[in-house]
């Protein structure tokens, strides 16, 4: 069953490496570092899967929606979709792992 634990926000096109196409590295860094927050301090990363778009990124903000899919006690299932002007930037699915 999904969780109700969902956040949007905005970001300038340049955190992503616009105006041009989005950087894969930039991408991926905001992914995870949202991701983990979302998670939990005691949780860590143990799958991340990213797909990147090449469009132009514009001048535009980018809207993130932020979900956590599954949160249980010993894992955390979550996700982002990043979009400008209506079309993907990025999205990412996480999976993390309770730290012993």
């Amino acid at each position: 069953m999904a969780s109700e634990d969902r956040t949007v926000s905005t970001l300038s096109p340049e955190r992503l490496g616009g105006p041009g196409a989005p950087d894969p590295q930039e991408c991926s860094a905001h992914a995870m570092a949202v991701l983990a927050e979302a998670a939990g301090t005691d949780m860590r990363l143990t799958s991340l899967a990213l797909d990147v778009t090449s469009h132009e990124l514009g001048h535009g903000d980018v809207s993130c929606a932020l979900r956590v899919d599954k949160r249980a006690r010993s894992i955390v299932f979550a996700s982002i979709e990043a979009r400008s002007d209506g079309r993907l930037v990025y999205s990412a699915q996480g999976l993390f792992r309770r730290t012993l």
